[in-house]
């Protein structure tokens, strides 16, 4: 195990900038250009120069692609992929920043440790406050992705509308599937409560962000 693991959260601070420093440079800028995806390239606009024309700094590019990444989380997982540091460290930075692991079993297990509201994509599950929910979904897969859909949302700090739903929704359409969330077995009042009206057919899910992880499988 790294000595950096016993660190301090002085220590954790300094490595933290050393980091940040790191990833100003030009040379990190075009070694992350060539790791990305053909897809990811025509996201930021098809050209190094345009990404960071349009979003300034490695952390916001690496942000625009990772929705629910905060900036602290950019500059460590930065780090593993531009300048191989260590797992075991990069982790132990995360933790002391209250952030999850990088490894996606061990995150999911801290999270749902926590408490934090978790969802998993390939099988439907909910957890939250510790517990799976053991939600009954029916037959049908629209409440779900609604759900997920909140979820996504409130991580890139956007609010919910017809628009979010579909070219094609009604002005009601929010409305009517958080009414219809309400009544799925399994959520608790709590939860769902969680929906408030800021406009016109908008809705905001306040759960706060920090809390919330959807995980593929």
């Amino acid at each position: 195990m790294s000595t950096l693991m016993a660190g301090s959260r002085e220590e954790a601070l300094a490595v933290f900038r050393r980091h940040w420093t790191n990833l100003s440079g030009p040379n990190a800028a075009e070694s992350l250009w060539r790791k990305l995806t053909p897809e990811e390239k025509r996201t930021l606009g098809g050209s190094l120069a345009t990404a960071l024309t349009q979003h300034g700094r490695l952390t916001s590019i690496w942000m625009h692609l990772h929705p629910h990444v905060c900036e602290p989380r950019a500059v460590v997982e930065l780090a593993v992929t531009l300048f191989s540091y260590p797992t075991d460290e990069a982790d132990w930075l995360l933790r002391e920043m209250g952030e999850l692991p990088i490894d996606e079993e061990a995150a999911k297990a801290e999270a749902i440790a926590r408490g934090d509201l978790v969802l998993i994509r390939s099988t439907r599950t909910v957890f939250w406050e510790g517990a799976d929910l053991e939600v009954d979904w029916g037959n049908g897969h629209v409440l779900w992705e609604f759900l997920l859909l909140a979820c996504e949302h409130t991580q890139r700090g956007e609010d919910i509308n017809r628009l979010s739903i579909g070219d094609h929704a009604g002005d009601r359409v929010v409305a009517q599937r958080i009414y219809r969330l309400r009544q799925v077995p399994g959520l608790p009042q709590t939860l769902t409560d969680q929906f408030d009206p800021v406009g016109l057919g908008t809705q905001r899910f306040t759960y706060p962000a920090s809390r919330i992880h959807i995980f593929d499988d």
